[in-house]
């Protein structure tokens, strides 16, 4: 059995050498990656994040069709009619295959990464023993900021609809003031110093300022991310030739202070920009904007389009900008009409960029991927016409249209349970429609079956069975050994191009941030 116990783990246990941590030489390398490369007037510095800004822009561009597109899948999934759909009759109704199939994935992929052990990591120290606290460590982050709902999810979910996986990894810390109540005996002063004496307890209210800091994770939309070149296999690929990756960020003015105050923009700058906020028109595509209308939330207030991007710059030693430098990652952010909002080195000391970002289906010779969605999208408004046809037939028929021979019958018709009408035998008709309601019922099947035979969806990943007739034994294992091969390679881009470098981002952050003890709890080894 496990042995599931908590322990406190010091700031130095979690990886690296104890020894390195404080010093001068600590001292030295934050205070360079901490210097403002725009201070002082280096007009060669401006003209070389001006082109960087042209190429975050053109990469803007270019993906403006993809992001268009992007838009359309999102609204498959949460079933919101757009100008796709074939057919405008009276009735609005949409079936929501693609919802239900991206759902089925979503879950059984992510019950795949989280067992319900809650055993979530599997690591193995140099010499072949499992480093238990290390493991704890990252759990309780994992659990701490919820990532299997609030993260793993809206993860793959992104995936599938945009078909590119986007995920930021930072550090934050929150201060809380923390009120106790103690009870100690009376209290006099002995030789310079205060003892307890005899007496009744007295109780005191005691206030403490605890500052709790833990890794922050972000679920990146992929039409707010830009690479160029678009042809390199990974952002290291990126960063190597040259290129750089763009992050397409919506400030508010607290936003822009709280930015400022912790030395991320010019102070300057921000003030300006605050100024400029309600004339400058933002033109950038927000696809969190559009995905939050279609929940009926209409936000209100003005927010600025900031660019995050990250390149290479040549830094001397001192960590000043020079040309003949060495190239360093730096961390460069732009705001509306090219103003230079700010540039510095990358503050964190594993020198990688936080964002990591894969295709979920890889093609040769372009970063990004394709969505799921792109394949199938046509079947759903087909679903959605062949419903919306039958269901106006349906209608209509319930008011059928009257013929009758004026010369043989003209007097009136009233609708009524059980009213008479006069004539002869053909001098009134009802004209009904056609019941499309089987027709329609079978181009809907058809349209689903393509649907999750595209995604790779099956029977036995649904809630509702789908099948008409009971399976038979065979069937059910057949469909059971194609659910695990298809779950297990389903997982292979997450854990590979996502999870596993962002454990190395957590535990990079945990030695970088955190000074002081905490309690985590750990499971023993397997037995």
């Amino acid at each position: 059995m496990a042995d599931d116990t908590e322990f406190e783990i010091g700031p130095d246990e979690s990886g690296g050498d104890p020894g390195s941590r404080g010093g001068e030489e600590e001292t030295d390398a934050s205070a360079r990656r901490d210097r403002d490369l725009l201070a002082g007037r280096n007009q060669k510095l401006r003209d070389r994040l001006d082109e960087i800004f042209d190429h975050a822009r053109r990469a803007f561009e270019d993906q403006a069709d993809r992001a268009d597109d992007i838009e359309d899948y999102w609204d498959c999934y949460n079933c919101r009619a757009n100008g796709r759909q074939y057919y405008n009759g009276i009735s609005q109704i949409y079936v929501p295959i693609i919802h239900d199939a991206v759902n089925a994935i979503v879950t059984r992929v992510t019950n795949q990464l989280f067992p319900q052990s809650g055993r979530y990591i599997e690591a193995v120290s140099a010499d072949g023993t499992q480093p238990l606290s290390l493991m704890a460590l990252i759990e309780h982050y994992l659990r701490d900021g919820r990532f299997e709902t609030q993260v793993a999810k809206p993860l793959i979910r992104n995936g599938i609809v945009e078909g590119q996986l986007n995920l930021y990894v930072d550090w934050a810390e929150l201060e809380r003031e923390i009120v106790s109540r103690e009870t100690h005996g009376p209290r006099v002063e002995v030789a310079g110093q205060e003892v307890e004496a005899p007496g009744d307890d007295i109780e005191d209210i005691g206030t403490e300022v605890v500052v709790e800091g833990r890794p922050v994770f972000e679920v990146v939309h992929d039409s707010l991310v830009a690479v160029w070149p678009p042809t390199v296999d990974s952002l290291d690929e990126a960063f190597a030739v040259g290129g750089g990756v763009a992050v397409a960020r919506h400030w508010t003015k607290a936003k822009i202070d709280q930015m400022a105050e912790q030395g991320c923009i010019r102070k300057p700058e921000a003030t300006a920009l605050k100024a400029s906020m309600d004339k400058v028109a933002q033109d950038e595509r927000d696809i969190e904007k559009h995905l939050v209308e279609q929940l009926g939330i209409h936000a209100k207030g003005s927010a600025a389009t900031i660019w995050e991007v990250w390149v290479t710059l040549p830094l001397d030693d001192e960590g000043g900008y020079s040309e003949k430098g060495r190239k360093r990652l730096c961390r460069v952010f732009f705001g509306p009409n090219r103003a230079q909002m700010g540039c510095k080195r990358n503050p964190y000391w594993n020198d990688r960029c936080p964002l990591l970002s894969v295709p979920l289906e890889k093609q040769a010779g372009v970063f990004k991927g394709k969505s799921l969605i792109s394949y199938v999208d046509s079947m759903q408004y087909e679903a959605n016409d062949a419903v919306n046809e039958g269901a106006d037939a349906a209608t209509l028929s319930a008011a059928p249209i009257i013929r009758r021979d004026p010369e043989k019958y003209s007097g009136p018709l009233v609708f009524g349970v059980g009213a008479i009408w006069d004539g002869g035998k053909d001098d009134i008709d009802l004209l009904t429609f056609p019941d499309l309601t089987p027709r329609a019922q079978t181009r809907v099947g058809m349209a689903s079956a393509a649907i999750f035979q595209s995604t790779g969806v099956n029977p036995s990943m649904l809630p509702q069975q789908t099948r008409t007739g009971k399976p038979n034994q065979a069937q059910v294992a057949q469909e059971q050994a194609v659910d695990l091969l298809t779950t297990a390679e389903a997982v292979k881009v997450p854990v590979e191009g996502i999870l596993t470098p962002m454990l190395g981002l957590v535990v990079d952050y945990d030695y970088q941030f955190r000074d002081t003890e905490i309690t985590v709890r750990q499971f023993g080894e397997m037995g």
